[in-house]
Parts: structure tokens; sequence; C-alpha cells
């Protein structure tokens, strides 16, 4: 056999691995799923209704998105903006800040993934210290569990075949400030179809989540459940047996409404939330 042909013939071999490879993930993004402009209202809490904070999500484009998160006008609020890898769907650069009045964000917290595509870097400025920290990213399609699955809710109208099944990471940012480790990859998620049901209003796709993201010290179960818009794919509802955030003890994020009001009405949002405060 001569070295060119064995040249070609490695090479047809490594475009059959890759087209192989891209065929068995269910993630593929598709333009006419993004749903630009569009803004989703979430109440996150424990499952008794404990501790409930609004989650807001814009979807500002194809490649950004923010979050605003609140527990009550002229309270302390934040805003996490995000940019997405179309190719993964995740989140490869997030950045948290403060809400000020105007609507103006002061950043404080950035996380951004290494080139290599395995670890994620985390910076946090706060007015006393600086916490850095880092965490392997194991999978390539991920979610961070403390941004409330913002990158997961975007990206799940994205999959090709749900009801087959499929899987996800997570990693957490957990602001204890006493935490030895305030960064760090939780596991894998397997995400099994149980059935089509009506939830919440919404006729949904109802899925049980296990795996290795339940098995650690701040899980309180092995199992956790989903529930997908069935038409548009989106969450409708997610509970897990693991908190997301220090003083919690386990996690419920639920649809409260959806709206194409875009950049209006997103930035009517932010500057509400201080008018007329005192």
């Amino acid at each position: 056999m001569s070295f060119k042909t064995f040249l070609l013939g490695a090479v047809a071999v490594a475009s059959c691995l890759a087209a192989g490879a891209a065929a068995e993930t269910p993630w593929t993004h598709d333009a006419s799923d993004n749903a630009i402009g569009r803004i989703y209202y979430y109440e996150r809490s424990n499952t008794d209704g404990s501790l409930d904070e609004r989650i807001t999500i814009s979807r500002r484009d194809a490649t950004h998105i923010e979050v605003y998160k609140e527990n009550g006008l002229c309270r302390n609020a934040s805003v996490v903006r995000a940019e997405l890898d179309l190719d993964t769907l995740s989140a490869p650069v997030i950045t948290g800040g403060q809400l000020q009045p105007g609507a103006e964000i002061m950043d404080f917290a950035f996380l951004e993934l290494n080139e290599a595509g395995d670890q994620m870097d985390l910076l946090v400025q706060l007015p006393n210290m600086e916490i850095r920290n880092e965490s392997e990213i194991g999978h390539a399609h991920w979610v961070l569990f403390d941004f409330d699955f913002a990158s997961f809710t975007v990206a799940t109208p994205h999959l090709d075949a749900p009801r087959d099944g499929f899987d996800f990471g997570m990693a957490l940012v957990w602001a204890d400030p006493s935490s030895p480790d305030p960064f760090f990859w939780m596991g894998g998620l397997q995400a099994q179809y149980v059935g089509a049901t009506e939830h919440l209003g919404v006729q949904s796709d109802q899925y049980r989540l296990t795996g290795s993201a339940l098995d650690h010290d701040l899980a309180t179960g092995d199992e956790g459940q989903l529930w997908l818009g069935a038409e548009e794919g989106h969450i409708v509802d997610i509970v897990m047996p693991a908190p997301s955030h220090p003083g919690y003890t386990d996690y419920r994020l639920r649809l409260l409404d959806i709206s194409d009001g875009g950049e209006a009405e997103w930035t009517a949002l932010l500057t509400a939330h201080f008018e007329g405060c005192e």
C-alpha cells in the first residue's frame, strides 16, 4: 500500500468517525428554534415553595442571553449575562453583575472556558476580597446549576429527538465564602422520557433525571423531574433533590409566563426595579 493510499484511507476513516460523532449528539442548533426576543418568566424556590425568587430570562440574540434575578422590587437584584456556543449550546462565558438604578449593571463575577474546553475559570471581585477558582468541565453539553438552567431552556428546543432521551453535565458555583471549593463539577445527568402530560397548564413531555450529578453531599435524593414544552421545547418545570444556593434545601424552577416583548420589555423590566424606591 502506498503512503498516498494509506493517507487517503486515514482521512476517510477520520471523516466517518467525525460524522458518526456528530450524528450521535442529540443537540443540533437550528436558527428557527432560537426565539430571539423571547422573555421567560420563572420562579425558583425550594420544592415546598419557600425562598421564592423570580428568575427572568431574555434571549437577546442567537448567542447572548441575560437573566434578571430578584425577590422584590427595590431590593438587591442581579443580572447575569452569558454567551452561547452554538456548537455545544452551552455557555463558555458567563458574567454576573449587580443591578443598579437606570438598568445599569455592575459586574463582579466572571467565568470563562479555557482554550482546551475542559476547564471553567472563576473570578469573583468583592469589595474586600477576590476569589479565584476553577472547575473541570466533563461534558460538551453542560449547564451552570446556579445560573438556573438559563442556558438549558434556550438549548432544549434544539434537541433533535428529545423523547429518545439525552444527557448533559452540571457545574455549580457554591456562593459560600467559607467553602474550600466554591466552584466544582457536579457530574452528569441522563434524561429519560416518561410520557406526555399537561403540566402547569402546558402540554409537556416529562423526563426522569438521574446520574452522578446527584451523587454528592448536597443531594437529598437520587432522582429529579423535568417537564419540557411539547411544542417549543423550553423548560416548563424542573425539580432537583439538591440546592443551587446556600440556604436552600432543594430546587424547583417553574414557568410563570412567556412574552415576546423583546428589548423594550426587557429594558423596562430592569429599569422599573428601582423606580420610586427611597
